[in-house]
């Protein structure tokens, strides 16, 4: 059974027959949460105007199939305020999260890293940081976690001054030749990783790696906030989701 009274995050919603949302919650409790919220399209009432996203809810939810109903839902905080680069950042956050969790698997750690880095964000926080540890957490979360100080063939410790390349589904291994690729990271930044030392090197390589392990995850089907950026932010800003797929 669904607690009677959850804590949560609007991830997504859309429209539901003639007067009602399909939506999806992200539950400190039970993880990703689906919803119907019947008879509040066209009205102008508290219930639809507290359906948006990046504000803490109180939702009330029953039903025991994987599509539930939605009673009672109330703020939990204030709303907060995200703009630009911030903005399109958490809604990166948002389609992450809908597209990958699996329904009513809980994840508290990574609930409270949500919630923190939309924290962050609406401070005018640095982005690719916040978003950097954020997707390293959820790949762990997802059971796609990587060892960013062990090489998986030998088990040995990685080093500062060799290459590594990036095997999904086993880890990190030693390139012993030389040469360009996009698959190539410097011990030293991997390990700046693992402790979250963030300086460009690593913010890079951290975002490279992140690539490669979400494309099979999301597929083929793009990113609707990648391509929302592209379509509304100007060009001389930088993109900090442009190496998401």
């Amino acid at each position: 059974m669904v607690p009677e009274q959850l804590t949560g995050f609007l991830l997504h919603r859309r429209s539901y027959r003639e007067t009602s949302y399909l939506t999806d919650f992200f539950t400190l409790e039970w993880g990703k949460l689906s919803a119907v919220v019947r008879g509040v399209r066209g009205t102008k009432g508290d219930k639809k105007s507290l359906l948006q996203s990046f504000q803490p809810l109180l939702l009330s939810i029953s039903g025991k199939h994987e599509l539930r109903n939605l009673h009672q839902l109330e703020f939990n905080g204030s709303m907060l305020q995200l703009v630009g680069n911030q903005l399109f950042s958490a809604m990166y956050l948002n389609e992450l999260l809908n597209r990958l969790l699996p329904k009513e698997v809980p994840h508290p750690e990574l609930f409270f890293s949500y919630q923190h880095s939309l924290e962050w964000l609406s401070d005018n926080g640095e982005i690719e940081p916040c978003l950097r540890q954020f997707e390293l957490l959820l790949l762990q979360e997802l059971g796609y976690g990587i060892d960013l100080t062990q090489d998986f063939e030998n088990g040995q410790r990685v080093e500062a001054g060799i290459e590594y390349c990036l095997v999904l589904e086993n880890g990190l291994k030693r390139i012993n030749n030389k040469g360009p690729g996009s698959n190539r990271f410097s011990g030293e930044s991997l390990l700046q990783m693992s402790q979250q030392v963030w300086t460009q090197d690593s913010l890079q390589c951290a975002k490279r790696i992140t690539r490669m392990a979400f494309s099979p995850l999301l597929g083929h089907k793009p990113l609707k906030s990648r391509e929302l950026f592209q379509q509304t932010w100007t060009k001389s800003k930088p993109d900090p989701i442009r190496n998401v797929k």
